[in-house]
């Protein structure tokens, strides 16, 4: 009993592995049938706008290690509180804001000027002059300093700077009173001027102020120049007689008679000194 029951046994044994052999074999068949396609069937190619296009892979990153991590450090945003200004600080502030100004002023000032002192010296033919004394108070002071045209003649009442005929230093500046054919006479040492009247008023008139003619100036006169005008019927031509503003402290015609028109450097047109009192002169 024993035995048949070995033999048994090994049949059992012997049939598992032939069952366990034939499956593998068909597994393995299998596979070789999807692997290798069948002859004459072709693969179909893909059309170029069927093209499948290549999946761009992403790169990878690399994390970094925390070391370098914890070593940077966000930068902070913080409002800084602005500092008061002391009252030191804020007056320099103010005085470099004025300089500044300044300096933009005399920027822009500058080619202004060259260009005027361009045109009043050599395109007017203007020269510089310097009042020295009173005597053309309060229109002229001592000390201004004026532009004279030299290619201008001399109207009535306009100031000329001329050289006197006494002896000086400087040149005078004085106002015209009387021009070339204005009627002129004397009575004692006072001097009649008129520009209107076409001839001498008769004698019986001459001491009377209001039978004067209209227009007429009265001024007395010094021994040398009363005995130049008293000659005179008119003011000859080229010759002008003056007067300072300030009638009480000027030297002029009064003194020295008549001026030679020969010596008239030119008139007085402009004042550019000092310069808060910059301006046309008349």
């Amino acid at each position: 009993m024993d035995e048949i029951k070995e033999r048994f046994e090994r049949l059992i044994r012997q049939l598992k592995r032939q069952f366990n052999k034939n499956k593998k074999t068909k597994n393995k068949s299998k596979n070789k049938n999807r692997k290798h396609p069948q002859p004459g069937l072709k693969k179909k190619r893909p059309r170029p706008t069927e093209q499948v296009e290549p999946k761009s892979e992403k790169p990878r990153v690399r994390p970094r290690p925390k070391e370098e991590i914890v070593g940077i450090s966000k930068p902070i945003n913080k409002k800084r509180k602005k500092r008061k200004l002391t009252k030191e600080e804020v007056e320099r502030l103010r005085k470099k804001k004025r300089q500044d100004s300044i300096i933009e002023i005399i920027k822009f000032m500058l080619p202004v000027v060259v260009f005027a002192i361009f045109v009043f010296f050599f395109i007017l033919n203007t020269s510089p002059h310097m009042v020295d004394g009173d005597s053309m108070k309060p229109t002229l002071l001592n000390g201004d300093r004026v532009i004279v045209r030299r290619t201008k003649e001399p109207r009535r009442y306009e100031i000329i700077t001329f050289k006197p005929p006494v002896k000086s230093e400087f040149q005078y500046v004085k106002r015209v009173i009387g021009m070339p054919g204005d009627l002129v006479w004397t009575e004692g040492s006072d001097l009649f001027i008129n520009h209107q009247a076409e001839s001498l008023p008769k004698v019986s008139e001459l001491s009377a102020a209001s039978e004067l003619p209209d227009g007429t100036i009265k001024v007395n006169l010094s021994e040398d120049s009363l005995d130049q005008m008293s000659k005179l019927k008119k003011i000859p031509k080229g010759h002008y007689f003056v007067l300072g503003d300030n009638r009480n402290n000027s030297s002029d015609s009064r003194t020295f008679g008549l001026v030679d028109g020969l010596a008239i450097e030119g008139v007085v047109s402009f004042r550019f000194a000092p310069f808060n009192n910059v301006g046309w002169i008349k």
